[in-house]
């Protein structure tokens, strides 16, 4: 064979790998299986708003499944937008669409996945870098080894510039760590129930799970729900059910931390989800761990 029929195969086997390579970057699509999340309910805000001709290009334009419309910065340092899921959910992908426009580059900015609004590394995972500006494109990033859990999203950009998105989709599935109960009942028939069909009365150790109970808790028909946590009178302290301590506390301003035997903690279902003291045989909404 001449050397030009033994190089073209391995040619054209080059350029297949690297439109696979490229495929799987971008525009591959999320792995079989997973489902779309709706966002046209979710909360988005982000680092700054742009304005012109009386139009204000705020976060939540990037989720109206509207390719036409879109959120937009205005050029700072460090620029971000942030979706909030309002539920736990395992991401597979976030697909962004832009339009055709000079100001819009992407390129170095990295979506972040965490529970936490802020946008530091102790609170947020890497999904993926943006390798394209995305200008005139419609690219699918795939988290980078694996699915990554979280109820926020961020596009964040920290080098000079802005962050324009004309549209914004992504894949997962919702994981529900609690669950509300909307029956009536005593905090010890809360507690059967949750340990019968689910795990446990939920127990709240840090901010983080205060967050996601009272995410449960705002859906309860009750002024209240019953937690996991009990005043031990004999030893004058409070104690979770699952026998860890109380590190974290949400308490009311006005709530003491002494208690009489027959009181356990119940949390406001609307408001800041403060914690209050309430007799054992008061009757409620309660949250399970699942």
């Amino acid at each position: 064979k001449t050397r030009s029929e033994v190089l073209l195969p391995l040619f054209f086997f080059f350029l297949f790998f690297v439109f696979l390579t490229l495929l799987s970057l971008t525009s591959s699509g999320c792995s079989p299986g997973w489902e779309t999340i709706k966002l046209d309910d979710k909360v988005a805000f982000q680092s700054s708003v742009y304005t012109a001709s009386g139009v204000n290009y705020t976060a939540d334009r990037a989720l109206d499944g509207d390719n036409t419309t879109g959120s937009h910065t205005v050029p700072q340092p460090i620029s971000w937008w942030t979706v909030d899921l309002l539920g736990l959910y395992e991401i597979s992908c976030i697909s962004i669409y832009n339009v055709n426009q000079d100001n819009i580059d992407l390129r170095g900015a990295r979506i972040l996945i965490g529970n936490s609004s802020e946008r530091n590394a102790a609170d947020t995972t890497e999904c993926a870098t943006i390798n394209t500006t995305t200008k005139g494109e419609n690219n699918t990033f795939n988290c980078e080894n694996g699915p990554k859990w979280g109820r926020y999203v961020t596009v964040y950009k920290n080098t000079s510039g802005l962050v324009i998105l004309c549209e914004v989709t992504m894949k997962g599935r919702k994981k529900e760590p609690f669950k509300l109960i909307k029956e009536n009942k005593t905090w010890e028939d809360a507690l059967y129930h949750c340990r019968e069909e689910h795990m446990d009365l939920v127990s709240i150790l840090d901010k983080e799970t205060q967050g996601w109970v009272g995410l449960e808790a705002q859906k309860a028909d009750t002024p209240f729900v019953w937690l996991g946590l009990q005043y031990i009178c004999g030893f004058g302290f409070w104690i979770w059910v699952n026998d860890q301590c109380v590190f974290f506390d949400q308490w009311a301003p006005d709530e003491t931390r002494t208690a009489v035997c027959s009181t356990r903690a119940a949390m406001n279902t609307s408001g800041n989800h403060l914690w209050y003291k309430k007799s054992v045989y008061d009757k409620y909404n309660f949250i399970c761990a699942v």
